[in-house]
């Protein structure tokens, strides 16, 4: 009997330890049940924590996506300034230089005429300094009366001398001055000095 009590024996002993083994599993089942509790409670009171944080960060967010929005509005709108500011500076340069040309084109008229009212102005001056000349050369005023002598007429015709333009000599002619009216004093009056 031996083998059947110490097989009794052993029958009880491991039905023992699957029983202290079910209880020690238990037992572990039940505290890692209180774990997952504790921590479902923690993640509970961790989102009522954070839920603010949470709405914050996402009007916070919707504030950026605003002021984004804003500044693309603002920048394509400084952008479409600058393009109308440079278009403006573009047809302003462009009027500039069609006015500078005609003003250009003014001064060379202005400078034109000028030029010839100095000539002119100068040549004019120059026939007064030479008639002035010619006319002292003259010795002064002699002013002649309206009947003139037979014989002074005939004689200063027949001394005139007849030029065609042509004469024998290889140089050019002296420069001829002019001549002057005739003038001589009325009868019966002084010339004066």
């Amino acid at each position: 009997m031996n083998w059947l009590a110490l097989s009794a024996v052993a029958n009880v002993i491991t039905a023992l330890a699957v029983l202290g083994a079910a209880a020690v599993a238990v037992r572990v089942g039940l505290e890692v049940r209180a774990v997952i509790q504790e921590l479902r409670a923690g993640l509970g009171s961790v989102r009522t924590e954070l839920s603010p944080v949470i709405e914050n960060v996402k009007h916070i967010s919707d504030d950026v996506r605003g002021m984004a929005a804003s500044v693309r509005k603002d920048v394509e709108r400084v952008n479409e300034t600058v393009d109308e500011i440079t278009k403006r500076v573009q047809r302003a340069l462009v009027a500039s230089e069609e006015r500078l040309g005609e003003f250009n084109a003014l001064l060379d008229v202005a400078q034109d005429e000028a030029e010839r009212l100095f000539i002119s102005t100068a040549s004019t001056v120059r026939g007064i300094r030479r008639g002035t000349e010619a006319f002292r050369a003259r010795s002064g005023t002699d002013f002649a009366s309206d009947e003139l002598d037979e014989a002074e007429s005939a004689d200063a015709t027949s001394n005139q001398e007849v030029e065609d333009g042509h004469d024998s000599s290889p140089e050019s002619p002296a420069p001829a001055i002019p001549p002057g009216p005739r003038i001589r004093p009325r009868p019966g009056q002084r010339r004066r000095a």
